[in-house]
């Protein structure tokens, strides 16, 4: 009976730790368009090994960084074309941080609009590293 307690105790700390750790990730900027005009797209990602026994549709996390400052946080989703990331298997998790779009060319000019995409890029790319805090299934 105490060896069965203390591998449950084993697996429960081994799942914990795995939960508070932290990963390189980073944030791309993804260029579209829409009806008002060219939309950028700051995304976050984070590549997830799922050594969980279940299916993992997203992933919580904050992120930070280099210095290990925190920037923010966010739930970042892990089903790409419909597909969870299997017990085993390795997968991108990502969000939108942020989006600028066409309304802030009508609104303020390309000039403005292109100080904006830059300041946000330059700000967002400070992010280096995600604490993973759980994981939705």
């Amino acid at each position: 009976m105490k060896s069965f307690l203390v591998s449950i105790l084993l697996i429960l700390l081994a799942k914990v730790a795995f939960a508070n750790s932290e990963y390189r990730c980073g944030v791309s900027l993804i260029f579209d368009s829409d009806g008002t005009g060219s939309v950028a797209n700051y995304i976050l990602s984070l590549q997830v090994k799922n050594t969980t026994g279940r299916n993992i549709t997203g992933v919580s996390v904050i992120y930070k960084d280099k210095e290990g400052e925190v920037v923010g946080n966010a739930a970042l989703k892990c089903s790409v074309n419909s597909s969870d990331i299997k017990p085993g298997s390795y997968g991108e998790c990502v969000r939108t941080l942020q989006r600028v779009d066409g309304e802030y060319i009508n609104s303020f000019g390309i000039k403005k609009w292109t100080e904006i995409v830059n300041t946000q890029l330059e700000m967002l790319n400070s992010i280096q590293f995600c604490d993973v805090l759980g994981f939705s299934y």
